[in-house]
């Protein structure tokens, strides 16, 4: 059940706008890869910096983690599910990366993921602010109660470049897991950055490496 949890603020952010957009990436489209313990994007021209010891997960197993998360946040509403399944059209996961192995015997496991979502047919949303704000709507709605979402976004500077930042928080199996959610609309895409802790020490790590992030163009 903890390794559903993992993922849950990616999959609920990526729906935001979900049932919006065409079908089709741009042709163009790059899910970016890792080489040297460094992300590269070239399609958003971006890189992020990796600690040489974390886990970097295949395509194949993102996707089975993304079915399982869909699964717990959707529950019995099929409504839900559809909007969740609609969300495999027009968003892609470019990036997720563990401490540890999953599975492995830890109290929690810290995580990072990079999304990206189509915002062709969305003229509304023109800032990583205005995305949050669809996100938290569809985090009210899941079937996973959070306890705490920002009701206000602020804006955080990263090496330059401003994001729209989300706070958020759960209480489950005993142990608070709390979230930031890094927003940013570039290239008629949203960017979001999403990271996922329970303790300081672990909230350091992640936010070392997001300081890491940058975008050339």
């Amino acid at each position: 059940m903890k390794t559903k949890l993992h993922l849950i603020g990616l999959f609920l952010l990526s729906m935001a706008t979900s049932g919006c957009f065409t079908n089709n990436k741009p042709k163009q489209f790059d899910y970016g890869h890792v080489e040297n313990h460094k992300y590269t994007n070239s399609f958003f021209d971006f890189e992020m910096t990796l600690p040489a010891d974390w886990v970097v997960q295949s395509k194949e197993q993102t996707e089975n983690l993304t079915k399982m998360g869909k699964e717990l946040v959707a529950g019995d509403d099929q409504n839900m599910k559809a909007l969740l399944d609609a969300s495999d059209i027009n968003t892609a996961n470019l990036l997720t990366v563990f401490k540890y192995e999953v599975g492995s015997a830890v109290e929690y496991n810290p995580n990072l993921a990079l999304v990206a979502e189509n915002l062709k047919n969305a003229p509304g949303i023109k800032t990583g602010g205005d995305y949050l704000f669809q996100s938290r709507k569809l985090l009210n709605q899941s079937q996973i109660q959070y306890d705490y979402i920002d009701e206000e976004f602020k804006k955080e500077v990263i090496n330059n470049q401003e994001y729209y930042l989300m706070n958020a928080s759960i209480n489950f199996m005993g142990l608070t897991i709390k979230q930031k959610y890094y927003t940013r609309v570039k290239d008629g895409f949203c960017f979001a950055a999403i990271i996922s802790y329970v303790d300081d020490e672990q909230k350091e790590e992640l936010e070392n490496i997001l300081n890491s992030m940058s975008f050339k163009g």
